[in-house]
């Protein structure tokens, strides 16, 4: 599994952030945009526009992102002169910056969710998204969560906060299993060195429009430190009534909707009880057992070849996928879904290792045609 900052650490960051962050809700007619070098959004100050937001905004205008790329791509070249009354006045701007506030200008008065980091434009969301299920007050309901559940620091694996999501990995001693491969090498069956696992929770949580406050269930190999992210116990949904703002536009704070996000908190410590329960741990480890006994008959490149096309592997994930399974020596469905799930440790981004972790995971949902389809692929 891959690490990421200490639990302390975590903790000062996501104090930080509360207060350094800022919403802001305006008409999408009083928005512009403005590219030199970089893209600064204007609503009285102007917010540099990260990455995600660039997208945000370009769905929300109906723009195909890979045209909306080409455009912000080339602002240095497709100008666009604006006349004015006489020669003097006349202004020159980006295709980029006319096409985005044109269309911006065409929305009128609907309004917009401006979610501001450190300066920055980070989200750009619709006046319903419920501002209030915030990363720092996660996790104070996750540290609850998990002393209720008699687990401590020394249980958390993994933390990360990162401009997509928040994550907090936990695993519970008290819920352990053995799943024991059986491989086959040179001909001869033999039985390789059990496996130990115990189950666990991941709540992961993001702030800027990207996915829903979610508690899933997780199971955590000791040896290699692997991680499964499987399904989900509980999901909230970012969605409330529509926000008000205050005279400068900063969002208001309504006693009504802090109420709303505190009752919706605390149902993440019964759904992290439901995670770690033992039936469900059992079950899941009975499904590992049996992907351990299914051989994969096309070998090792052509079955992470089909691996890669299922779960949308990139060309460098798939190459060290191959070479874990290889050096794991277990040519089976179990040996494959770690070899997944190792190279989640090697991945450079946070949330890409946790998308691996979820795609080792489904492979214990998989139907036998979906099956077949991997271990029998041509």
């Amino acid at each position: 599994m891959k690490q990421g900052r200490a639990l302390p650490d975590l903790a000062l960051e996501l104090e930080r952030q509360a207060n350094a962050k800022r919403d802001y809700l305006a008409p999408s007619g009083n928005l512009t945009v403005r590219s030199n070098g970089h893209t600064d959004l204007f609503l009285g100050d102007a917010f540099p526009v990260t990455d995600i937001a660039h997208g945000q905004i370009a769905e929300y205008l109906d723009v195909p992102k890979a045209f909306y790329d080409r455009l912000r791509g080339r602002t240095d070249d497709l100008i666009v002169r604006q006349e004015g009354d006489d020669a003097s006045s006349d202004q020159e701007q980006t295709l980029f910056d006319v096409t985005v506030n044109t269309l911006l200008a065409s929305k009128g008065a609907q309004k917009r969710l401006v979610r501001t980091l450190d300066g920055n434009a980070r989200a750009f969301l619709s006046d319903s998204y419920n501002p209030d299920l915030d990363n720092f007050d996660v996790f104070r309901v996750a540290a609850q969560a998990i002393e209720q559940a008699g687990l401590g620091p020394d249980n958390v694996v993994s933390t990360e906060v990162t401009e997509r999501r928040l994550y907090i990995k936990v695993v519970s001693p008290k819920l352990e299993a053995v799943v024991t491969p059986d491989n086959l090498r040179n001909g001869h069956s033999f039985l390789m060195e059990p496996q130990v696992v115990q189950a666990g929770f991941v709540l992961s949580n993001s702030e800027t429009g990207l996915g829903s406050l979610r508690v899933s269930q997780m199971v955590y190999k000791l040896v290699c430190t692997n991680g499964w992210i499987r399904e989900e116990a509980f999901r909230q949904r970012h969605v409330g009534k529509a926000l008000e703002a205050e005279d400068d536009g900063t969002v208001y704070r309504s006693d009504t909707r802090l109420a709303d996000a505190k009752a919706r908190l605390l149902k993440v410590r019964d759904h992290i009880s439901d995670a770690l329960d033992e039936d469900r741990f059992r079950d899941l480890v009975g499904r590992m057992q049996e992907t351990a006994a299914i051989r994969l008959e096309s070998g090792a490149e052509k079955c992470v070849d089909a691996t890669a096309r299922k779960f949308g592997l990139t060309q460098l994930e798939k190459e060290t996928v191959l070479t874990e399974l290889i050096e794991g020596a277990d040519l089976s469905l179990w040996g494959l879904t770690n070899a997944v799930t190792a190279a989640a440790q090697k991945s450079e981004s946070y949330d890409r290792a946790t998308d691996l972790e979820a795609i080792g995971g489904r492979f214990f949902s998989l139907t036998k045609p979906e099956i077949k389809e991997i271990v029998s692929a041509s």
